[in-house]
Protein backbone atom coordinates (compact mmCIF):
# COMPACT_ATOMS: atom_id res chain seq x y z
CA UNK A 1 0.00 0.00 0.00
CA UNK A 2 2.00 3.62 -1.56
CA UNK A 3 1.22 6.14 1.61
CA UNK A 4 0.30 9.77 -0.20
CA UNK A 5 2.54 12.44 1.44
CA UNK A 6 1.98 15.65 1.94
CA UNK A 7 2.70 17.01 -1.39
CA UNK A 8 1.37 14.54 -3.43
CA UNK A 9 -1.74 14.86 -5.23
CA UNK A 10 -4.90 12.56 -3.91
CA UNK A 11 -6.30 10.99 -6.72
CA UNK A 12 -9.27 10.05 -5.14
CA UNK A 13 -11.58 12.93 -4.24
CA UNK A 14 -12.94 11.36 -0.99
CA UNK A 15 -9.43 11.01 0.73
CA UNK A 16 -8.47 15.00 -0.20
CA UNK A 17 -10.45 16.55 2.91
CA UNK A 18 -7.31 15.74 4.99
CA UNK A 19 -5.00 17.69 2.67
CA UNK A 20 -3.96 21.19 3.81
CA UNK A 21 -5.50 20.65 7.19
CA UNK A 22 -3.70 20.93 10.32
CA UNK A 23 -4.14 20.40 14.24
CA UNK A 24 -3.39 22.75 16.76
CA UNK A 25 -4.02 23.99 20.39
CA UNK A 26 -5.76 26.98 20.02
CA UNK A 27 -9.39 28.69 19.05
CA UNK A 28 -10.26 30.51 22.58
CA UNK A 29 -13.66 30.81 22.79
CA UNK A 30 -14.32 27.72 21.37
CA UNK A 31 -16.91 25.41 23.54
CA UNK A 32 -17.80 21.65 23.14
CA UNK A 33 -21.42 20.38 24.69
CA UNK A 34 -22.45 23.87 24.74
CA UNK A 35 -26.06 22.50 25.40
CA UNK A 36 -25.53 21.42 27.67
CA UNK A 37 -25.99 24.69 29.40
CA UNK A 38 -30.05 23.78 28.77
CA UNK A 39 -30.11 21.04 31.70
CA UNK A 40 -27.89 23.60 34.07
CA UNK A 41 -30.00 26.31 33.55
CA UNK A 42 -33.30 24.30 34.44
CA UNK A 43 -31.73 23.05 37.40
CA UNK A 44 -31.36 26.66 38.66
CA UNK A 45 -34.66 27.56 37.44
CA UNK A 46 -36.34 24.82 39.48
CA UNK A 47 -34.33 24.94 42.41
CA UNK A 48 -32.37 22.58 42.50
CA UNK A 49 -29.11 24.13 42.68
CA UNK A 50 -29.65 25.77 45.51
CA UNK A 51 -31.67 23.16 47.05
CA UNK A 52 -28.95 20.49 47.35
CA UNK A 53 -26.30 23.50 48.65
CA UNK A 54 -28.71 23.68 51.72
CA UNK A 55 -28.72 19.86 51.93
CA UNK A 56 -25.20 19.83 52.00
CA UNK A 57 -24.56 23.03 54.23
CA UNK A 58 -22.69 21.87 57.54
CA UNK A 59 -22.11 24.63 60.29
CA UNK A 60 -18.87 26.46 60.90
CA UNK A 61 -18.05 24.96 57.06
CA UNK A 62 -17.59 27.13 53.91
CA UNK A 63 -16.36 25.25 51.25
CA UNK A 64 -14.17 26.22 47.90
CA UNK A 65 -16.98 25.04 46.05
CA UNK A 66 -20.80 25.82 46.05
CA UNK A 67 -21.60 22.18 46.83
CA UNK A 68 -25.26 22.29 44.82
CA UNK A 69 -23.33 23.54 41.55
CA UNK A 70 -20.89 20.81 41.31
CA UNK A 71 -23.48 18.09 41.99
CA UNK A 72 -25.71 19.96 39.62
CA UNK A 73 -22.67 20.22 37.03
CA UNK A 74 -22.11 16.38 37.45
CA UNK A 75 -25.60 15.36 36.72
CA UNK A 76 -25.34 17.52 34.04
CA UNK A 77 -22.32 15.83 32.25
CA UNK A 78 -23.69 12.39 33.12
CA UNK A 79 -26.63 13.21 31.27
CA UNK A 80 -24.16 14.25 28.35
CA UNK A 81 -22.26 10.79 28.31
CA UNK A 82 -19.97 11.08 31.12
CA UNK A 83 -19.38 8.03 32.77
CA UNK A 84 -16.75 8.00 35.46
CA UNK A 85 -15.29 10.51 37.45
CA UNK A 86 -12.79 11.48 35.31
CA UNK A 87 -15.14 12.36 32.56
CA UNK A 88 -17.01 14.83 34.35
CA UNK A 89 -13.82 16.92 34.85
CA UNK A 90 -12.80 16.74 31.65
CA UNK A 91 -16.09 18.02 30.49
CA UNK A 92 -16.49 20.48 33.10
CA UNK A 93 -13.09 22.60 33.15
CA UNK A 94 -14.40 24.51 29.85
CA UNK A 95 -14.51 27.66 31.61
CA UNK A 96 -16.78 29.42 29.22
CA UNK A 97 -19.59 27.15 30.51
CA UNK A 98 -18.89 26.51 33.95
CA UNK A 99 -17.09 29.33 35.29
CA UNK A 100 -13.28 30.88 35.88
CA UNK A 101 -12.90 28.05 37.55
CA UNK A 102 -14.27 25.16 35.72
CA UNK A 103 -15.83 22.40 37.36
CA UNK A 104 -15.07 20.36 40.36
CA UNK A 105 -11.55 17.91 40.24
CA UNK A 106 -12.40 14.61 40.24
CA UNK A 107 -11.21 14.00 43.80
CA UNK A 108 -13.09 17.11 44.84
CA UNK A 109 -15.96 16.01 43.78
CA UNK A 110 -15.39 12.26 45.41
CA UNK A 111 -15.18 14.25 48.52
CA UNK A 112 -18.89 15.37 47.58
CA UNK A 113 -20.07 12.30 46.93
CA UNK A 114 -19.24 11.28 50.70
CA UNK A 115 -20.49 14.25 51.51
CA UNK A 116 -23.70 13.32 49.53
CA UNK A 117 -23.50 9.94 51.27
CA UNK A 118 -24.13 10.94 54.80
CA UNK A 119 -27.60 13.16 53.50
CA UNK A 120 -28.62 9.36 52.40
CA UNK A 121 -30.92 6.84 54.76
CA UNK A 122 -29.02 3.61 55.79
CA UNK A 123 -31.37 2.04 52.89
CA UNK A 124 -29.38 4.23 50.53
CA UNK A 125 -32.82 6.19 49.71
CA UNK A 126 -32.60 9.91 50.08
CA UNK A 127 -32.91 11.37 54.16
CA UNK A 128 -35.14 13.59 54.77
CA UNK A 129 -33.53 17.01 54.15
CA UNK A 130 -32.36 15.61 50.43
CA UNK A 131 -35.62 13.89 49.46
CA UNK A 132 -37.35 17.72 50.30
CA UNK A 133 -35.22 19.72 48.39
CA UNK A 134 -35.65 16.62 45.21
CA UNK A 135 -39.33 17.08 45.46
CA UNK A 136 -39.51 20.81 46.17
CA UNK A 137 -37.66 20.77 42.54
CA UNK A 138 -39.64 18.08 41.05
CA UNK A 139 -43.01 19.83 42.04
CA UNK A 140 -41.64 22.98 40.33
CA UNK A 141 -41.03 21.05 37.22
CA UNK A 142 -44.42 19.41 37.10
CA UNK A 143 -46.20 22.58 37.63
CA UNK A 144 -44.73 24.58 34.80
CA UNK A 145 -45.22 21.53 32.17
CA UNK A 146 -49.01 21.74 33.66
CA UNK A 147 -48.25 25.25 33.08
CA UNK A 148 -47.10 24.38 29.50
CA UNK A 149 -49.30 21.56 27.81
CA UNK A 150 -52.29 22.17 30.39
CA UNK A 151 -51.73 19.45 32.40
CA UNK A 152 -49.32 16.44 32.91
CA UNK A 153 -49.04 14.06 29.95
CA UNK A 154 -51.15 10.61 30.23
CA UNK A 155 -50.00 7.71 30.24
CA UNK A 156 -51.48 5.67 27.01
CA UNK A 157 -53.10 2.52 27.25
CA UNK A 158 -54.86 0.60 24.50
CA UNK A 159 -54.23 3.65 22.36
CA UNK A 160 -56.25 6.30 24.94
CA UNK A 161 -55.62 8.56 27.48
CA UNK A 162 -55.47 7.10 31.42
CA UNK A 163 -57.76 9.08 32.45
CA UNK A 164 -60.38 10.01 35.21
CA UNK A 165 -63.49 11.93 35.39
CA UNK A 166 -63.18 14.93 37.37
CA UNK A 167 -63.99 18.94 38.08
CA UNK A 168 -61.07 20.60 38.93
CA UNK A 169 -62.19 23.88 37.28
CA UNK A 170 -62.31 23.95 33.89
CA UNK A 171 -60.83 20.46 33.87
CA UNK A 172 -63.53 17.66 33.00
CA UNK A 173 -60.58 14.65 33.26
CA UNK A 174 -57.59 14.32 34.84
CA UNK A 175 -54.48 11.74 34.29
CA UNK A 176 -53.95 9.26 36.46
CA UNK A 177 -50.35 9.66 37.91
CA UNK A 178 -48.60 5.86 36.68
CA UNK A 179 -45.79 4.44 39.03
CA UNK A 180 -43.60 1.95 37.82
CA UNK A 181 -41.17 -0.04 39.71
CA UNK A 182 -39.06 -1.90 38.31
CA UNK A 183 -34.97 -4.12 39.49
CA UNK A 184 -32.21 -4.04 37.23
CA UNK A 185 -28.44 -5.56 37.47
CA UNK A 186 -25.14 -3.61 37.42
CA UNK A 187 -22.42 -5.53 36.92
CA UNK A 188 -19.15 -5.16 38.65
CA UNK A 189 -15.51 -5.61 37.00
CA UNK A 190 -13.56 -5.50 40.49
CA UNK A 191 -14.13 -6.24 44.03
CA UNK A 192 -16.56 -3.31 44.92
CA UNK A 193 -18.18 -3.37 48.53
CA UNK A 194 -21.26 -4.36 48.10
CA UNK A 195 -20.91 -6.37 44.79
CA UNK A 196 -22.24 -10.08 45.19
CA UNK A 197 -23.38 -12.49 42.93
CA UNK A 198 -26.46 -12.45 41.35
CA UNK A 199 -29.59 -14.46 40.02
CA UNK A 200 -28.27 -14.34 36.69
CA UNK A 201 -24.60 -15.79 37.61
CA UNK A 202 -23.25 -12.31 37.13
CA UNK A 203 -21.49 -10.23 39.70
CA UNK A 204 -22.48 -6.81 40.42
CA UNK A 205 -25.80 -4.83 41.89
CA UNK A 206 -29.05 -5.14 42.03
CA UNK A 207 -30.99 -1.69 42.51
CA UNK A 208 -34.62 -0.76 42.56
CA UNK A 209 -35.75 1.92 40.49
CA UNK A 210 -39.34 4.08 40.66
CA UNK A 211 -40.57 6.08 37.62
CA UNK A 212 -43.11 7.82 37.13
CA UNK A 213 -44.55 7.27 33.34
CA UNK A 214 -46.35 10.49 32.76
CA UNK A 215 -43.14 12.95 32.96
CA UNK A 216 -40.69 10.01 32.77
CA UNK A 217 -38.88 11.46 35.68
CA UNK A 218 -37.21 8.55 38.45
CA UNK A 219 -39.03 8.92 41.70
CA UNK A 220 -36.68 7.02 43.22
CA UNK A 221 -33.93 4.16 43.50
CA UNK A 222 -32.26 1.95 45.93
CA UNK A 223 -28.62 0.36 45.38
CA UNK A 224 -28.81 -3.04 47.11
CA UNK A 225 -26.36 -5.76 46.90
CA UNK A 226 -26.19 -8.20 43.75
CA UNK A 227 -27.68 -11.03 45.63
CA UNK A 228 -30.59 -8.94 47.01
CA UNK A 229 -33.65 -10.81 46.37
CA UNK A 230 -36.22 -10.17 44.03
CA UNK A 231 -39.12 -10.43 46.20
CA UNK A 232 -38.09 -8.39 48.96
CA UNK A 233 -41.24 -6.77 50.36
CA UNK A 234 -38.88 -4.75 52.16
CA UNK A 235 -37.42 -2.97 49.51
CA UNK A 236 -40.51 -2.75 47.49
CA UNK A 237 -42.09 -0.93 50.68
CA UNK A 238 -39.68 1.52 51.43
CA UNK A 239 -39.23 1.94 47.61
CA UNK A 240 -43.16 2.87 47.08
CA UNK A 241 -42.94 5.43 50.35
CA UNK A 242 -40.05 7.16 48.94
CA UNK A 243 -41.81 7.61 45.26
CA UNK A 244 -44.90 8.72 47.08
CA UNK A 245 -43.03 11.42 49.00
CA UNK A 246 -41.87 12.65 45.64
CA UNK A 247 -44.86 13.34 43.92
CA UNK A 248 -46.18 16.54 44.21
CA UNK A 249 -49.21 17.00 46.28
CA UNK A 250 -51.81 17.98 43.88
CA UNK A 251 -50.83 15.13 41.86
CA UNK A 252 -50.50 12.48 44.86
CA UNK A 253 -54.75 12.03 44.90
CA UNK A 254 -54.95 9.61 41.96
CA UNK A 255 -51.95 7.23 41.45
CA UNK A 256 -51.70 4.02 39.66
CA UNK A 257 -48.92 1.46 40.85
CA UNK A 258 -47.34 -0.89 38.47
CA UNK A 259 -44.62 -4.25 39.82
CA UNK A 260 -44.10 -7.20 37.46
CA UNK A 261 -44.20 -10.38 39.83
CA UNK A 262 -41.54 -9.21 42.17
CA UNK A 263 -44.34 -7.31 44.14
CA UNK A 264 -47.24 -10.14 44.58
CA UNK A 265 -46.77 -10.20 47.98
CA UNK A 266 -49.11 -9.94 50.90
CA UNK A 267 -46.49 -6.93 52.69
CA UNK A 268 -46.48 -5.12 49.15
CA UNK A 269 -50.21 -5.49 48.46
CA UNK A 270 -51.28 -4.70 51.78
CA UNK A 271 -49.19 -1.79 51.96
CA UNK A 272 -50.98 -0.60 48.90
CA UNK A 273 -53.97 -1.41 50.02
CA UNK A 274 -53.39 0.81 53.30
CA UNK A 275 -52.57 3.85 51.03
CA UNK A 276 -55.82 3.65 49.39
CA UNK A 277 -57.86 6.01 51.41
CA UNK A 278 -60.02 6.80 48.73
CA UNK A 279 -63.42 4.67 49.48
CA UNK A 280 -63.06 5.84 53.50
CA UNK A 281 -62.73 9.59 52.87
CA UNK A 282 -63.59 10.18 49.31
CA UNK A 283 -62.93 13.52 47.69
CA UNK A 284 -60.72 13.92 50.61
CA UNK A 285 -59.12 10.43 50.97
CA UNK A 286 -56.36 9.44 48.04
CA UNK A 287 -57.28 6.87 45.24
CA UNK A 288 -53.96 4.03 44.79
CA UNK A 289 -54.68 1.33 42.72
CA UNK A 290 -52.04 -1.23 41.50
CA UNK A 291 -51.74 -3.74 38.99
CA UNK A 292 -48.75 -6.07 39.94
CA UNK A 293 -48.24 -9.59 38.06
CA UNK A 294 -49.17 -12.72 39.91
CA UNK A 295 -47.36 -16.42 40.20
CA UNK A 296 -49.01 -18.62 37.98
CA UNK A 297 -48.84 -21.56 40.64
CA UNK A 298 -50.47 -24.67 41.35
CA UNK A 299 -53.37 -22.45 43.16
CA UNK A 300 -53.44 -20.24 39.67
CA UNK A 301 -53.26 -22.73 37.55
CA UNK A 302 -55.83 -24.98 39.38
CA UNK A 303 -58.60 -21.93 38.84
CA UNK A 304 -57.67 -21.84 34.87
CA UNK A 305 -57.92 -25.47 34.51
CA UNK A 306 -61.29 -25.45 35.74
CA UNK A 307 -62.63 -22.47 32.90
CA UNK A 308 -64.36 -23.26 30.30
CA UNK A 309 -63.19 -22.09 26.68
CA UNK A 310 -66.00 -19.48 26.77
CA UNK A 311 -64.95 -18.02 29.82
CA UNK A 312 -62.00 -16.77 28.04
CA UNK A 313 -62.52 -12.98 26.19
CA UNK A 314 -60.65 -11.96 23.20
CA UNK A 315 -56.98 -10.09 24.19
CA UNK A 316 -55.93 -6.45 22.95
CA UNK A 317 -52.89 -5.59 21.12
CA UNK A 318 -51.24 -2.04 22.02
CA UNK A 319 -52.95 0.16 20.06
CA UNK A 320 -56.23 -1.32 20.99
CA UNK A 321 -57.47 -3.10 18.31
CA UNK A 322 -58.37 -7.00 19.16
CA UNK A 323 -55.42 -9.42 19.35
CA UNK A 324 -56.92 -12.89 17.80
CA UNK A 325 -54.52 -14.90 19.28
CA UNK A 326 -54.62 -13.51 23.04
CA UNK A 327 -57.35 -14.66 25.21
CA UNK A 328 -58.09 -12.73 29.19
CA UNK A 329 -60.02 -14.13 31.81
CA UNK A 330 -60.92 -13.20 35.45
CA UNK A 331 -59.63 -16.12 38.00
CA UNK A 332 -61.49 -13.90 41.34
CA UNK A 333 -64.68 -15.94 41.46
CA UNK A 334 -63.20 -19.91 40.83
CA UNK A 335 -60.53 -18.53 43.23
CA UNK A 336 -62.47 -16.67 46.19
CA UNK A 337 -65.90 -19.25 45.55
CA UNK A 338 -64.75 -22.29 43.44
CA UNK A 339 -64.79 -26.12 44.46
CA UNK A 340 -61.49 -25.19 46.69
CA UNK A 341 -62.87 -23.01 48.72
CA UNK A 342 -61.62 -19.77 49.48
CA UNK A 343 -57.75 -19.62 48.07
CA UNK A 344 -57.28 -15.84 48.68
CA UNK A 345 -58.50 -15.95 52.40
CA UNK A 346 -55.75 -13.32 54.09
CA UNK A 347 -55.61 -11.01 50.96
CA UNK A 348 -57.60 -7.99 51.08
CA UNK A 349 -61.11 -8.27 49.55
CA UNK A 350 -61.03 -5.85 46.52
CA UNK A 351 -57.70 -8.18 45.40
CA UNK A 352 -58.72 -9.19 41.51
CA UNK A 353 -56.68 -11.79 39.32
CA UNK A 354 -56.68 -11.77 35.80
CA UNK A 355 -55.25 -14.39 33.55
CA UNK A 356 -53.70 -14.16 29.70
CA UNK A 357 -53.23 -16.76 27.65
CA UNK A 358 -51.49 -16.72 24.25
CA UNK A 359 -50.35 -19.99 22.04
CA UNK A 360 -46.40 -21.07 22.27
CA UNK A 361 -44.77 -20.96 18.88
CA UNK A 362 -44.45 -24.54 16.80
CA UNK A 363 -40.78 -24.83 18.02
CA UNK A 364 -41.52 -23.63 21.52
CA UNK A 365 -40.74 -25.90 24.41
CA UNK A 366 -42.97 -26.03 27.68
CA UNK A 367 -40.82 -26.09 30.67
CA UNK A 368 -41.67 -28.56 33.43
CA UNK A 369 -45.01 -28.13 34.66
CA UNK A 370 -45.82 -25.79 32.04
CA UNK A 371 -49.16 -25.96 29.22
CA UNK A 372 -47.61 -27.44 26.35
CA UNK A 373 -50.18 -25.00 23.91
CA UNK A 374 -50.39 -22.28 25.84
CA UNK A 375 -48.36 -19.79 27.76
CA UNK A 376 -50.39 -18.33 30.74
CA UNK A 377 -49.54 -15.04 32.60
CA UNK A 378 -51.34 -13.38 35.48
CA UNK A 379 -51.67 -10.22 37.83
CA UNK A 380 -53.39 -8.56 40.76
CA UNK A 381 -55.30 -5.38 40.95
CA UNK A 382 -57.53 -3.54 43.00
CA UNK A 383 -59.40 -1.40 39.97
CA UNK A 384 -63.02 -2.39 40.57
CA UNK A 385 -63.86 -1.54 36.87
CA UNK A 386 -63.44 -1.60 33.39
CA UNK A 387 -62.86 -3.99 31.19
CA UNK A 388 -60.70 -6.87 31.23
CA UNK A 389 -59.25 -6.75 28.38
CA UNK A 390 -58.44 -2.99 29.07
CA UNK A 391 -57.12 -4.16 32.14
CA UNK A 392 -54.58 -6.33 30.81
CA UNK A 393 -53.54 -4.23 28.47
CA UNK A 394 -53.26 -1.24 30.96
CA UNK A 395 -50.75 -4.08 32.81
CA UNK A 396 -48.61 -4.89 30.01
CA UNK A 397 -47.84 -1.25 29.91
CA UNK A 398 -45.57 -2.07 32.77
CA UNK A 399 -42.86 -2.94 30.08
CA UNK A 400 -42.09 0.50 29.28
CA UNK A 401 -40.28 0.63 32.62
CA UNK A 402 -37.45 -0.91 30.79
CA UNK A 403 -36.86 1.82 28.51
CA UNK A 404 -36.35 3.87 31.71
CA UNK A 405 -33.75 1.84 33.36
CA UNK A 406 -31.72 1.76 30.27
CA UNK A 407 -31.83 5.46 30.65
CA UNK A 408 -30.90 5.57 33.98
CA UNK A 409 -27.70 2.79 32.63
CA UNK A 410 -27.30 6.00 29.99
CA UNK A 411 -27.05 8.08 32.46
CA UNK A 412 -24.10 6.96 34.18
CA UNK A 413 -25.50 3.75 36.26
CA UNK A 414 -23.95 1.37 33.84
CA UNK A 415 -20.93 1.27 35.92
CA UNK A 416 -20.39 2.19 39.60
CA UNK A 417 -17.00 4.49 39.96
CA UNK A 418 -15.95 3.58 43.48
CA UNK A 419 -15.05 0.34 45.62
CA UNK A 420 -16.63 2.51 48.56
CA UNK A 421 -20.35 1.32 49.06
CA UNK A 422 -21.62 4.56 50.25
CA UNK A 423 -20.40 6.51 47.36
CA UNK A 424 -21.58 4.37 44.85
CA UNK A 425 -24.84 4.86 46.33
CA UNK A 426 -24.35 8.85 45.85
CA UNK A 427 -23.47 8.16 42.47
CA UNK A 428 -26.54 6.12 41.84
CA UNK A 429 -28.42 9.49 42.79
CA UNK A 430 -26.62 11.54 40.89
CA UNK A 431 -27.29 9.31 37.47
CA UNK A 432 -31.12 9.11 38.71
CA UNK A 433 -31.39 12.86 38.85
CA UNK A 434 -29.49 13.30 35.18
CA UNK A 435 -32.32 10.93 34.14
CA UNK A 436 -34.96 13.07 35.77
CA UNK A 437 -33.57 16.43 34.56
CA UNK A 438 -34.31 14.55 31.02
CA UNK A 439 -37.17 14.47 31.16
CA UNK A 440 -38.33 17.45 32.42
CA UNK A 441 -35.79 19.15 29.81
CA UNK A 442 -38.14 17.05 27.12
CA UNK A 443 -41.41 18.49 28.09
CA UNK A 444 -40.67 22.51 29.31
CA UNK A 445 -38.16 22.96 26.64
CA UNK A 446 -38.57 20.60 23.46
CA UNK A 447 -40.89 19.44 21.03
CA UNK A 448 -41.29 16.64 18.19
CA UNK A 449 -38.95 14.05 18.00
CA UNK A 450 -36.49 16.04 20.67
CA UNK A 451 -39.26 15.73 22.87
CA UNK A 452 -39.42 11.51 22.84
CA UNK A 453 -35.64 11.79 22.10
CA UNK A 454 -33.41 8.85 24.21
CA UNK A 455 -30.15 10.26 25.80
CA UNK A 456 -28.11 9.41 22.87
CA UNK A 457 -30.20 11.16 20.84
CA UNK A 458 -29.75 14.43 22.83
CA UNK A 459 -26.64 14.57 23.40
CA UNK A 460 -25.89 13.89 19.72
CA UNK A 461 -28.66 15.95 18.17
CA UNK A 462 -28.94 18.69 21.46
CA UNK A 463 -26.21 18.12 24.49
CA UNK A 464 -23.52 17.72 22.12
CA UNK A 465 -24.07 20.94 19.88
CA UNK A 466 -20.85 22.96 19.90
CA UNK A 467 -20.41 26.74 19.89
CA UNK A 468 -18.63 29.92 20.21
CA UNK A 469 -18.26 32.00 23.04
CA UNK A 470 -18.63 35.69 22.32
CA UNK A 471 -18.56 38.92 24.56
CA UNK A 472 -20.63 41.64 23.02
CA UNK A 473 -22.07 44.76 25.02
CA UNK A 474 -20.79 43.07 28.21
CA UNK A 475 -22.46 39.91 27.41
CA UNK A 476 -21.91 36.78 26.98
CA UNK A 477 -22.76 34.53 23.97
CA UNK A 478 -23.00 31.19 23.26
CA UNK A 479 -23.26 31.50 19.33
CA UNK A 480 -24.07 27.92 17.49
CA UNK A 481 -22.89 27.05 14.24
CA UNK A 482 -25.30 27.19 11.51
CA UNK A 483 -24.14 24.49 10.08
CA UNK A 484 -25.29 22.26 13.19
CA UNK A 485 -28.70 20.72 12.21
CA UNK A 486 -30.51 21.54 15.28
CA UNK A 487 -29.27 24.65 16.43
CA UNK A 488 -32.47 26.57 16.52
CA UNK A 489 -33.99 23.98 18.57
CA UNK A 490 -30.71 24.80 21.04
CA UNK A 491 -31.97 28.16 20.65
CA UNK A 492 -35.16 27.97 21.40
CA UNK A 493 -34.69 25.73 24.04
CA UNK A 494 -32.57 28.12 25.85
CA UNK A 495 -34.88 30.80 25.66
CA UNK A 496 -37.90 28.58 26.76
CA UNK A 497 -35.48 27.87 30.13
CA UNK A 498 -35.02 31.33 30.55
CA UNK A 499 -38.72 32.52 30.51
CA UNK A 500 -39.40 30.09 32.99
CA UNK A 501 -40.46 31.54 36.39
CA UNK A 502 -37.44 30.93 38.83
CA UNK A 503 -38.16 28.84 42.01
Amino acid sequence: MKVIGAGEAVADGALAWSRKLSVQVGGAGTVAHAGVVLPRLLADRLGLTVGLSQVLARAGFVPGRHRGRALVDAACALAAGATCLSDIEAMTRQVEIFGPDGGASDTTMLRILGELAGRLNCDGLPGRRLAAATAAARGNAWSQIAARHGTLPAVQVAGADLTRPVVVGEQRVRPIVVVRLDATLIEADSDKEGAAGNYKGGYGFHPLTAWCSNVGDNLAVMLRPGNAGSFTAADHVALIDAAVGQIPAVWRTDVLFTIDGAGASHNVIDHLSRLNTHAGHGKRGRRVEYSIGWPVDERTQGAIGQLRESDWDTGLHADGSPHPEAAVTDLTGILRHGPAGDQMSGWPDDVRVIARRVPRGAAEQAKLGEDADWRYGAFATNTPAGQIQWLDARHRTQAHVEDKVKELKACGAQNLPSTDWNRNSSWLQLAALAASMNGWLRHLALDGQLARAEPKALRYRLLGAPARHVTHARKKILKIPPGWALAADVVTAWKRLQALHPA
